[in-house]
């Protein structure tokens, strides 16, 4: 029974909004990799030294060649890094054109200015921008002149409420340890407020200093929302409250808060004006300015809820379920296996088949291009077992694995590489 995949790297790259933009590249890149260790092997080999300390040396020979081919698609995956890095900023900030990832205290003004820019170089980098769009960014008119700049992983600016939101995300409630979540709200918010309630010179245009107030009064804010924002629990669902406090971390938030909270009592700049000490929210105000500020530690779907006042998911917002990494990734350890042992597998009778049959290529190209729908897939692997059937021995067929099943899996993956 040929099974359809729910496969992202065989969906035509043009169609993609920017949310799966994000997941494409990354992963057409590893199924790749993994389809060419599939099929060539010497794509990967081990010293004499890694030899022996893997134990490839000592293990049985019915085991060796699967074995092998586990340590080498294994040890390829997890070296392999791109596009997990910053993947949550940058998935969070495709959400709005006005949210943007890495705020910089420093940068305040291109991203006042230009948000879809600096938008635009957080999710794809430098060298994803146009040379006019590099150029903006070299000719900005603004200069910094703060000494102790901070940097905050998620932000959004809403316009029509004349708020800038700023979020520090933690992915779980066990991430970064008690020390990394206080000093969140120690050092890294402590010292926005500070800037906030003085009038200490950060930025330069022209010959007009301006303090953060300063900045931010000229671009009609009056509105700054500081959260430290954490994702998930352990176990994978939204993170809340009582999930922080059964592992133990909420303390950390606590502790933090408190420690603003004086700051903010002791800074004849700041008064509060309400406070929820249960769910460490803090509002107040600058009172040589109209600027309000609140800090807030929020759990879960808060997040989205807070950052552009809608009501996602984190579940829905952040976790695209597809089945290219698992699936080429278990392929490519059995196939490998197969090619180790007997010289060839069903990828490699595939591909020389497509080379010599112009009819089946044709088919191959029709099938990539419809997205491998299941008809034209259930149809291309018919036609493929019908001329070539016996090509396709049960030999090369894992176990307890159903062979058309297999084959079905193997020709999807095949597509994902080639699409």
């Amino acid at each position: 029974m040929i099974i359809k995949r729910n496969l992202l790297c065989v969906k035509n790259e043009e169609n993609l909004d920017l949310g799966h933009l994000l997941l494409y590249k990354p992963y057409k890149n590893i199924v790749i990799n993994l389809v060419n260790l599939a099929t060539d092997k010497n794509a990967t080999d081990f010293d004499p030294v890694s030899k022996i300390f893997d134990g490839l040396e000592s293990i049985s020979d019915d085991m060796k060649d699967y074995y092998e081919a586990f340590l080498g698609v294994t040890s390829y995956y997890q070296h392999s890094q791109g596009g997990r890095g910053k993947y949550v900023e940058k998935k969070i900030s495709s959400v709005m054109e006005t949210c943007s990832m890495n705020i910089k205290l420093s940068e305040l003004p291109l991203w006042l200015e230009h948000p879809e820019l600096h938008r635009k170089r957080g999710i794809f980098t430098q060298s994803g921008l146009t040379q006019e769009e590099k150029s903006i960014i070299r000719n900005i008119h603004w200069d910094w002149c703060g000494r102790d700049d901070e940097t905050t992983d998620i932000g959004n600016l809403l316009i029509d409420d004349r708020t800038i939101i700023l979020v520090e995300l933690k992915n779980r409630v066990d991430s970064g340890g008690t020390a990394g979540r206080r000093e969140i709200w120690t050092k890294k918010f402590k010292t926005i407020l500070d800037y906030l309630s003085n009038k200490t010179e950060l930025y330069r245009k022209g010959k007009t200093t301006y303090s953060l107030s300063d900045l931010l009064d000229s671009f009609g804010i009056n509105s700054v929302e500081l959260y430290v924002g954490i994702l998930f629990n352990v176990g994978g669902d939204p993170a809340t409250k009582q999930g922080d406090r059964e592992k133990g971390f909420y303390s950390s938030n606590v502790e933090g808060y408190n420690d603003l909270r004086n700051f903010i009592i002791s800074n004849p700049n700041l008064e509060i004006i309400a406070e929820d000490s249960n769910n460490l929210h803090l509002n107040f105000n600058l009172t040589d300015s109209n600027i309000q500020v609140k800090v807030a530690a929020i759990y879960g779907n808060e997040i989205p809820r807070s950052l552009f006042r809608r009501d996602y998911s984190v579940n829905d917002l952040l976790i695209l379920r597809y089945d290219d990494i698992w699936l080429s990734q278990l392929l490519a350890i059995d196939e490998r296996a197969f090619l180790l042992k007997y010289g060839k597998n069903f990828m490699t009778i595939i591909r020389d088949l497509i080379k010599g049959d112009w009819d089946l290529r044709q088919r191959y190209d029709t099938l990539i291009r419809s997205e491998c729908e299941e008809a034209k897939l259930k149809g291309f692997i018919q036609h493929l077992l019908d001329r070539y059937r016996n090509l396709f021995e049960d030999m090369l067929v894992p176990p307890n694995r159903d062979k058309d099943e297999y084959i079905g899996d193997i020709v999807q993956v095949l597509c994902s590489a080639d699409a």
